[in-house]
């Protein structure tokens, strides 16, 4: 069956376009991002938002927010961040992207019509790589919808980066052979099947267009132009036992039997797990039958019968282990698994070495198998984080509790400290100390702001000038003298009184403030005397809160994996019943071929009695 291939994820630079970061908490949301710490990057920007600390990137966080959601398979979420966006004043490039990511959302959701209604919605330029995988999910969708003439109209024309041509002529040419235009669809895979592609994926994409050519010519009887094309697959790539099935049979339809032998003896050696090893199984007895040589046809038929058995007693064996209710398949799937890389990135390449693994080799490519892994991937590494914070939470329940000891060693100081500051008797000897001071100014008391030693000495001199002595009519020489001592001295204080003044001001501004700040810190003592218990037993309160949250999301988490990896262990056993159903299908083909050469032989045997049986047919 010829399909399109399947989108590509989104890369972080398609969800956090460039920009100038104008909040922390975003830039730190952004470098988790680019770390691919996807988990952490989702709470730490879903936690910034509860607090409003992206206010500056309010529709890039949230188009960021929606991208993490949708990667991590929550659709509806994401679908109705990007319809909130749509109905807000948003940038031109913002509500573009939204209008993107909703048609992608909605094409994964299988709602092609929305989606293709979504994408039409898209007036601006996107960023190159969703630029040029815009027409690679409208074409998708259209096929989908059987509507392969706007598909292929919409590929025909379309001018992408030159990685992605080969994927729009490849699906071009798809569409055109399923509309039956094999011409139009031989010119486009033709193109993709000559390339000289540098990377093993391009590589890979040129075998598949050379193999859906090859068999689309084989379906159309074009056998001599199928059998070139199919040569040019490459004989170690992962279609190339299609290949050679193919080539075999372009042969085959031209009766060249011999030369069907040739890739189908190839394919018999090969991994007996490919659909194309077990048909070639029958396709060489069926070629040695019709060169008349019954025997060797006999002998293959019979080889491919013991092939058959022994894969489905294999198959049996692995059905009923891969039927174990313990999970172990999908563990095992996963026990290579390394958590540091980021879930958009991550993808299963290596099967366990065992018998379900061999048999599982093709189910990995399946979108749903991986996304099933991707989601059992995520709930694991979430257990893992909740047991992470289980772990905390001890630590904050210590934390709280070394809190509890340190209040209870501190606060009987604390307590003493408070009762031995009267801040009350200081504020009055302030305000006594302000009210003398406004008095001085008032009466410009030079003599009221004098220094200690001045002051003895201005008291002296007023007690000199009141006695009677100095009034004696013989102490004209002394009362002058004390005139002249009491004006230099009340000079030298006039000089000083305004800077003191404005020093003993400054004095009383700095005493406020300390006065003020040790209000406050009374305050804040008295209510940490308070708080402190009530606070750390809030916090006890919401540690031992958290706990059984914990315990409730491990259980839902624990029901939610187990649903996952039974939905994926019935995916890996309905492909092992597939593959046993097909084996037993050709085993019955491979009988009844085999019983057609006997009976021929018989016939012969009877007609012609003296003629020798062939090989092999009388075991």
């Amino acid at each position: 069956m010829l399909v399109a291939g399947a989108p590509l994820p989104v890369r972080a630079a398609d969800l956090a376009a460039p920009t100038a970061i104008r909040d922390l908490y975003y830039g730190e949301t952004l470098f988790q991002f680019y770390q691919d710490e996807h988990f952490d990057a989702l709470t730490h920007l879903l936690a910034a938002r509860a607090a409003g600390r992206v206010s500056n990137h309010e529709a890039e966080s949230e188009l960021l927010l929606g991208g993490l959601y949708l990667h991590y398979g929550q659709h509806v979420r994401a679908e109705e961040i990007f319809n909130r966006l749509l109905t807000r004043d948003v940038t031109p490039s913002v509500r573009d992207r939204a209008w993107f990511y909703l048609g992608k959302v909605r094409y994964q959701r299988g709602l092609h019509e929305d989606a293709l209604a979504a994408f039409a919605r898209i007036s601006g330029a996107l960023p190159d790589s969703l630029a040029a995988e815009l027409p690679m999910l409208q074409a998708q969708s259209l096929m989908a919808l059987e509507r392969f003439d706007s598909a292929a109209e919409l590929l025909d024309q379309w001018q992408g980066p030159d990685a992605w041509a080969p994927y729009a002529r490849y699906n071009l040419g798809v569409a055109f052979v399923r509309l039956n235009r094999l011409a139009d669809g031989a010119r486009q895979l033709d193109r993709v099947g000559r390339s000289s592609p540098s990377s093993a994926e391009l590589r890979d994409l040129r075998d598949k267009a050379n193999l859906a050519l090859g068999y689309a010519y084989l379906q159309q009887s074009l056998d001599g132009q199928a059998r070139p094309v199919l040569e040019r697959v490459r004989l170690q790539g992962p279609f190339a036992n299609k290949a050679l099935l193919g080539v075999g049979w372009a042969d085959a339809a031209t009766n060249n039997f011999r030369g069907a032998l040739t890739p189908w003896l190839e394919l018999r050696d090969r991994d007996l797990l490919d659909s194309a090893v077990q048909e070639s199984l029958l396709a060489i007895p069926y070629a040695y039958a019709a060169l008349d040589a019954h025997g060797s046809a006999a002998e293959g038929y019979q080889s491919a019968l013991v092939s058959f058995d022994a894969e489905i007693a294999n198959l049996d064996g692995a059905i009923s282990r891969a039927e174990s209710p313990d999970g172990s398949l999908i563990n095992a799937l996963l026990a290579s698994d390394d958590p540091g890389v980021g879930r958009w990135y991550w993808e299963l390449n290596e099967l366990p070495d065992s018998n379900e693994g061999r048999y599982l080799y093709h189910l990995i490519a399946d979108h749903r198998f991986q996304e099933g892994l991707r989601n059992v991937r995520d709930l694991a590494a979430l257990s893992t984080h909740l047991e992470e914070w289980r772990d905390k939470l001890t630590a904050f329940e210590d934390m709280v509790d070394t809190r509890r000891q340190a209040f209870a060693q501190r606060e009987p100081r604390l307590r003493d400290g408070l009762d031995r500051v009267d801040l009350p008797a200081l504020q009055a000897r302030r305000d006594a100390v302000a009210a003398r001071l406004t008095a001085i100014e008032a009466n410009r008391d030079v003599a009221g702001l004098a220094t200690d030693e001045e002051r003895d000495r201005w008291q002296r001199l007023a007690a000199l000038g009141a006695d009677p002595a100095l009034a004696a009519a013989d102490a004209d020489a002394l009362r002058d003298r004390h005139r002249l001592l009491t004006g230099v001295m009340a000079w030298d204080l006039d000089r000083a009184y305004k800077y003191r003044l404005w020093q003993q001001r400054r004095n009383l501004r700095e005493l406020d403030e300390l006065l003020a700040r040790a209000t406050r810190g009374q305050d804040g003592a008295s209510l940490a005397r308070s708080d402190t218990p009530a606070g750390l037993d809030a916090f006890a309160s919401r540690i031992a809160a958290v706990a059984p949250r914990i315990e409730r999301m491990q259980n839902l988490i624990a029901q939610a994996r187990g649903q996952q990896e039974q939905r994926l262990q019935a995916l890996a056993i309905d492909t092992l019943k597939d593959q046993r159903e097909r084996l037993a299908a050709y085993r019955v083909q491979a009988q009844f071929a085999l019983a057609t050469i006997y009976d021929r032989a018989a016939t012969a045997a009877r007609v012609a009695p003296g003629r020798k049986q062939p090989e092999g047919a009388g075991e």
